[in-house]
């Protein structure tokens, strides 16, 4: 919980009521669920061979990264001074309407008929209502270590990675600004599709 527009480092209280500063409500940091988990698994195919074959096809280790959380809460403003005060975080006022739909997408994340313009009054809309999309990103790498055979300490290491592996999608929060065209649409993902990455690195 916190009374900041964006997060307590960059300070700042994004009210809409000059007079009544203090309106908490969950921050914008407030990511409720979130794992990272990462392992290395040594192939065992050829892992004891030796020669040229060991060399090779042996040593091969396969690794992953995964990160699966929950979405962070933001605010609803409107894009116009409908409460001609030259406020920057005009919100607008609830209808009664419920502000969550049954399947939320990029064509629509919340129920836009929740809320009405502010005319001329602060609006009673809560700071951060609505949670925005979790991520689940998956990143594997193919890795293989050659041993130079002319000093100990030194290696060449081959890496294969690949982010985003399934190339699942990550949305961004949604336009939250009534009175947009695109309000309650999501149009960016937050981060790249699948990305393939071939690295060589010589370790000494």
């Amino acid at each position: 919980m916190d009374t900041e527009a964006t997060d307590t480092n960059s300070g700042g209280c994004g009210c809409q009521n000059p007079r009544y500063r203090n309106e908490p409500a969950s921050g914008v940091t407030d990511q409720r669920h979130l794992f990272v988990g990462g392992y290395v698994w040594q192939l065992p195919v050829f892992r004891n061979a030796r020669g040229v074959l060991g060399a090779v096809a042996g040593g091969w280790t396969f690794e992953g990264l995964v990160t699966i959380a929950s979405g962070n809460p933001f605010d609803i403003q409107e894009s116009i001074d409908s409460q001609n005060n030259d406020g920057l975080w005009e919100r607008p006022i609830l209808t009664g309407q419920p502000l969550h739909v049954a399947n939320p997408n990029p064509a629509g994340w919340f129920n836009t008929a929740a809320f009405a313009p502010s005319v001329y009054v602060y609006g009673n809309s809560p700071r951060n209502p609505i949670v925005g999309p979790g991520t689940d990103v998956y990143n594997l790498t193919l890795a293989k270590t050659f041993k130079m055979p002319w000093r100990e300490a030194h290696a060449l290491e081959l890496r294969l990675e690949t982010f985003n592996t399934f190339n699942t999608p990550q949305f961004s929060n949604p336009d939250a600004k009534l009175g947009d065209a695109v309000f309650a649409r999501i149009t960016s993902t937050k981060i790249d599709n699948r990305v393939l990455q071939l690295g060589l690195k010589y370790r000494f």
